[in-house]
């Protein structure tokens, strides 16, 4: 197996891992925008289910683009309702999540089998990668900006860390919890949508994969930083990619190569300690 790797291509290897690594950088970054505000996010996985699909849907008819905004929407949509329920009803964040991944799994299966009569439907032009790639390149330093030295950043890490003291300060925390969410879920279906306008350039049932939930282990084992999680996730991505180089090239059997990035999320999960914001997982009226 290592002969196996040591033979791979470099630049088609290092093509590939980006590739893979795309989705799981921009999700991770969706993550770490709810959590930060003490929201824990496991949606991620439904949120790019559901920008995936309603990505491809606007691009039948639409344009690919027109996919990407729709998308989009859908995803913030999905964060707006996980915030309503967490943070309004008070229900359970995990709880929440699990139940918006189960509607958006299911939900998108009826619906495909519903408006096209099909298990997949393909996109006439699929967006360049190119947009993706440099929006997960981007986006982190951006957003490490944004929480090291903005007033806004400052705002969302105090409302995760101490809220009671974050209101006292003057600071609206039930807004910045509504915004962090619900652009986390408008990052989501960006790389959601990613899957299904450009990589792929179809949608079908279970395409996303588990992705949603790598991007979750990247924000934690990042430390719910951006550059970390981006990292992480790109290490995550280069199992991903190298479970897809050496089938054909290893004697090893495909099931086995197909859970190489599962391995390595939780290989990484146990090695490393985190320590979260202190108020994630509570309600606004909890703190």
């Amino acid at each position: 197996m290592t002969l196996a790797i040591a033979m791979l291509p470099v630049l088609p290897v290092c093509a590939a891992v980006l590739r893979q690594s795309t989705p799981l950088m921009l999700a991770a970054q969706g993550g770490i925008l709810s959590e930060r505000v003490g929201v824990i996010n496991i949606a991620l996985e439904g949120m790019m289910t559901v920008g995936a699909f309603t990505g491809m849907w606007a691009a039948q008819g639409w344009g690919s683009w027109a996919g990407l905004v729709v998308a989009l929407c859908a995803g913030g949509c999905m964060g707006a309702l996980h915030v309503f329920l967490t943070q309004r009803l008070r229900m359970d964040h995990v709880i929440s999540g699990v139940a918006l991944n189960i509607l958006a799994a299911s939900g998108t299966t009826y619906l495909m089998r519903r408006v096209f009569s099909v298990r997949e439907a393909n996109v006439a032009h699929p967006i360049s990668m190119a947009w993706f790639l440099a929006a997960a390149f981007l986006l982190p330093p951006l957003l490490h900006f944004l929480m090291k030295r903005s007033r806004i950043g400052l705002q969302m890490r105090a409302v995760g860390e101490g809220p009671e003291g974050a209101r006292m300060a003057g600071v609206n925390t039930a807004l910045l919890r509504v915004l962090g969410v619900i652009f986390s879920g408008i990052v989501a279906g960006g790389a959601g949508a990613y899957l299904s306008l450009s990589q792929v350039g179809r949608f079908s049932d279970g395409m996303v994969s588990g992705r949603g939930f790598i991007a979750l282990a990247a924000v934690i084992c990042g430390r719910w930083r951006p550059l970390g999680a981006a990292v992480i996730a790109l290490i995550f991505g280069a199992f991903d990619s190298l479970q897809y180089q050496l089938q054909g090239n290893v004697q090893l059997p495909g099931e086995l190569l197909r859970s190489l990035p599962y391995v390595a999320t939780i290989l990484v999960a146990m090695l490393v300690r985190t320590m979260p914001p202190a108020a994630l997982g509570r309600s606004d009226d909890d703190a």
